[in-house]
């Protein structure tokens, strides 16, 4: 899954991109970017990761179409 695939599944669980940049230690700019396929940082990508699978593992975001 691409970081993109995960911030869209992020974004339509109801988190918005400033607080998933909060959460991750970086603005929400740059999240907007990376939500329309932009290239960031390996390490903000790593930490949309970990957002990502914490927020699956504590609620079920896989099921959001």
């Amino acid at each position: 899954m691409t970081i993109q695939e995960m911030l869209a599944k992020l974004l339509l669980s109801g988190m918005s991109q400033r607080d998933i940049a909060e959460r991750v230690g970086t603005t929400q700019p740059t999240i907007n970017r990376a939500a329309k396929g932009s290239d960031i940082r390996y390490v903000t990508g790593k930490a949309i990761e970990r957002l990502y699978t914490q927020m699956t593992e504590a609620t079920d975001i896989k099921s959001v179409a």
